[in-house]
């Protein structure tokens, strides 16, 4: 416990270093953030087994050469109370992320913009998230809760018109050290080094129907996707939206959400393969609270990377105080029931604070 402190208090002083040197060069941006948490796990239902505290720290530094290219770079470190032997390495030496103890990057990446475009190439961070309060995806989901995930490779924005954009993400995954929880059967076995492929369009601008997002995209994973005769490519389609009702003067500025996404494996049985979610929030009660339940239900082949269990159905309560721009707190219960009878009910908390600079 002793080392886990000190190591709150060393990398708490890196950070006021950051923060203050940002003010002295103007070429240069800090940004970054820090999770403490508490996080259990357990067939009980009060969810509180576990017992894990962890801590995440992630400085970064954005360096402009000019208005349009630019180059950033973050650390990231990860430890629990445990306090695990340290040990810096460049790539995920856990089970599809990074192992508590270790010092990454979790960002290391080149990136041009131009009126509509923008090109990242390196290691970068880049879900597929709906505008729920949790912010989630069923797709393509990077960094939940403290863990520490990444993508190397490149990625692409560009608009299509004065609404619609478009994305895609290359992205390399050595079979060895997999940085992305891709479940099961979706595990590049079959070659030492792997592509995967995104492509996807996306609205967010809010129209009569008070819908403030509606996506979809295609997921290729190619030899990748174990199967009973063998090794094949993974395609996923994924489809998302999220309507934001205003209730100025019931919610004191905040409004009602709606979110849903539905997606489909289509390299299997489609019995087997389909993922939905959808939740029910409030969103910026008075500036400062946020509350949000959400239901999932995954099928066995649904193995995307995502914080939802494969094969199960899932509940989830999700509250948040805002107690600053910059500062915010969330407590989250849920409950993941398997399809299968062998695997016992799991139900799940969290509280978290996260400070972002």
């Amino acid at each position: 416990m002793k080392k886990f402190f000190s190591s709150v208090f060393l990398l708490f002083t890196i950070l006021l270093f950051s923060a203050s040197t940002s003010a002295q060069e103007s070429n240069f941006q800090f940004y970054g953030n820090v999770r403490l948490a508490h996080i259990g796990n357990d067939t009980e239902a009060s969810g509180l087994g576990g017992d894990n505290t962890l801590l995440r720290i992630r400085p970064g530094v954005k360096y402009f050469f000019n208005e349009n290219h630019s180059f950033s770079g973050r650390l990231v470190y990860l430890v629990s109370k445990e306090a695990e032997p340290f040990e810096f390495t460049i790539k995920a030496n856990g089970n599809r992320q990074l192992a508590y103890g270790s010092l990454s990057f979790d960002e290391f990446y080149y990136q041009y913009t131009k009126e509509d475009f923008l090109l990242k190439m390196g290691r970068f961070q880049k879900s597929i998230s709906v505008l729920s309060n949790a912010g989630r995806s069923h797709l393509r989901f990077q960094s939940n809760a403290n863990f520490v995930h990444w993508s190397d490779g490149l990625y692409l924005k560009k608009g299509l018109n004065s609404e619609w954009f478009g994305e895609a993400i290359i992205e390399y995954q050595n079979r060895d050290a997999l940085s992305f929880p891709y479940k099961a059967n979706l595990n590049y076995g079959n070659s030492e080094h792997n592509f995967n492929y995104y492509l996807g369009a996306e609205n967010r601008t809010r129209d009569q129907n008070n819908i403030i997002q509606k996506g979809f995209g295609i997921f290729f994973a190619p030899n990748a996707y174990s199967k009973p005769d063998g090794f094949s490519t993974y395609v996923a389609l994924a489809s998302r939206i999220t309507f934001d009702f205003p209730a100025e003067d019931v919610l004191k500025g905040g409004s009602f959400r709606i979110v849903g996404e539905l997606g489909q494996n289509l390299n299997t049985e489609f019995k087997n393969g389909t993922s939905a979610v959808t939740s029910f929030g409030i969103n910026k009660y008075a500036e400062k609270h946020e509350l949000m339940v959400e239901f999932a239900s995954t099928d066995s082949q649904w193995l995307t990377a995502s914080p939802y269990g494969v094969n199960s159905e899932e509940i989830e309560i999700r509250y948040r105080f805002i107690f600053r721009s910059d500062l915010n707190f969330d407590i989250r219960y849920r409950i993941r029931e398997s399809r299968s009878d062998i695997v016992p009910t799991q139900y799940s908390t969290f509280l978290r604070a996260t400070y972002s600079f």
